[in-house]
């Protein structure tokens, strides 16, 4: 057992040497045998483990139990425990879902924000092969197209699953080998919920009177589709470099003429994987939502609304596909540092530098100000528009609103939340890549400026989709 995990590790490249790895601990079969053995790989690859136990509040008493047990667990092993409680039926009924869709979307919501809290590089699942049978055959059920074939991934992101070649008799035995305990999710028994019917009594009477190689021939299935997958997806990566790209602030604009020209099955490729980008994490468009969005984007129409918070906006000949959110952020600036404006794909580099006349018209950028250090009252904030902010852009007599200003430049509404404003005690000084504020321009007495680059990060198209 240990040396099928040491394998699907270096086969698939799931961890480095000296990786610290949040492993969720729900303190059943799959998660304890996960658990133990990255703790025997401990020493191997100098790992540094965290567990995670949520508590869901679906089964109190059973949970105070399970809990009660991963901390006996976790101090055996040396391993330190951090546990999440919360109230998941309450989250189901004012998201409006199901318990399963709650619990699972809240879990990885977790999973992330406790790895990037705990400076984890890895978060390790204990989905194993009968996990991937299960899935796969939920899918077809649910008719899926030929991506959902593929499966659960071995690794996404910061997620990867170690067990992803072992079964759950391999499990089970192994351990019984290492004589360790483990608790029992009555839930799983219930056959209302669909994965445990799927589980339990559905492939149990494909086995039975279809047949009896069924996993084999699911697996197979995936891999053949994986194979494809992987070539399509080259194909797509393609299109998607010529016809997307990222905005600083997170949107993807697509160019309608292009897209167009394209066939069906890649216009559908390429929208599935914006609306993947766009959605709360573990939420998939379906073929409803990926057909209608191709749809609209053969019409007239100024905007579309679709499932998950998620629009699509006409601009000119592109289209944006955008979370319905404004972006709200704010950044201070420390002259000679250089700050990442999040959640935007941006930088601001500021300092002071002495001035001569001369240099005006070369130093004027739409990325890169000087402003007049005498009229500027430090400390400086890059930050999002709010509504009502109004600056004297250079100039001007009075003052003017934000809003009617970027109007007049034709500047389209979707755009404005990233878009930063830098701002010193006074108020605006430097609407990014338009206008300085008149109040701090630079003049002939001028000898001194505060100099404020921005600088873009770009996003690139992954290596797979």
């Amino acid at each position: 057992m240990l040396q099928k995990i040491r394998k699907t590790i270096k086969d698939f490249e799931l961890v480095q040497r000296g990786d610290r790895i949040l492993v969720a601990l729900s303190g059943g079969p799959d998660s304890v045998a996960l658990l133990h053995l990255l703790c025997r790989l401990r020493p191997e690859i100098h790992l540094s483990l965290v567990a995670l136990y949520i508590n869901h509040q679906i089964r109190p008493r059973e949970a105070r139990k399970e809990e009660a047990f991963c901390r006996r667990l976790c101090d055996q092993l040396g391993v330190e425990l951090r546990i999440v409680t919360v109230r998941i039926p309450d989250i189901a009924k004012k998201e409006k879902k199901g318990i399963e869709e709650a619990a699972r979307d809240f879990r990885y919501r977790t999973f992330e924000s406790l790895a990037l809290q705990e400076g984890c590089d890895k978060i390790a699942l204990g989905h194993h092969t009968d996990d991937q049978v299960e899935t796969i055959l939920f899918r077809i059920l649910r008719g899926t197209g030929k991506p959902g074939l593929v499966g659960i991934p071995v690794s996404r992101g910061r997620i990867i699953r170690p067990l992803y070649e072992v079964t759950r008799r391999e499990i089970l035995s192994y351990l019984g080998s290492q004589h360790l305990e483990y608790c029992v999710d009555q839930s799983n028994l219930k056959s209302e919920y669909k994965r445990n019917y799927i589980r339990n009594h559905l492939l149990v009477e494909i086995r039975r009177h279809l047949n009896p190689a069924v996993d084999s021939a699911l697996l197979n299935l995936s891999e053949t589709a994986s194979d494809e997958e992987r070539y399509l997806n080259g194909v797509m990566r393609k299109a998607l470099r010529r016809t997307a790209r990222w905005t600083i602030g997170g949107k993807i604009e697509l160019d309608l003429v292009r897209f167009c020209s394209y066939d069906k099955w890649i216009r559908r490729r390429l929208l599935r994987y914006c609306l993947a980008e766009s959605l709360p994490l573990m939420l998939a468009p379906d073929k409803v939502v990926v057909d209608r969005l191709d749809r609209f984007s053969f019409s007239s129409g100024r905007s579309i609304s679709l499932p998950g918070g998620v629009s699509a906006t006409r601009v000119g000949t592109r289209l944006v596909v955008h979370r319905r959110e404004f972006l709200r952020y704010s950044t201070p600036l420390a002259l000679g540092r250089s700050c990442r404006a999040e959640p935007l794909s941006v930088s601001f580099y500021s300092r002071l530098a002495g001035y001569s006349g001369d240099r005006l018209e070369k130093d004027r950028q739409p990325s890169q100000v000087l402003l007049d250090r005498r009229k500027v009252e430090l400390p400086l904030t890059a930050r999002s528009i709010r509504p009502g902010d109004r600056f004297g852009p250079l100039g001007m007599r009075g003052t003017k609103k934000v809003g009617d200003y970027l109007t007049d430049r034709k500047v389209d509404r979707v755009y404005r939340d990233e878009i930063p404003v830098v701002c010193d005690k006074l108020g605006i000084v430097w609407l990014v890549g338009f206008e300085i504020a008149d109040r701090v321009k630079i003049d002939s007495t001028t000898k001194e400026v505060v100099r404020i680059e921005l600088r873009k990060h770009r996003k690139a198209w992954p290596e797979a989709l």
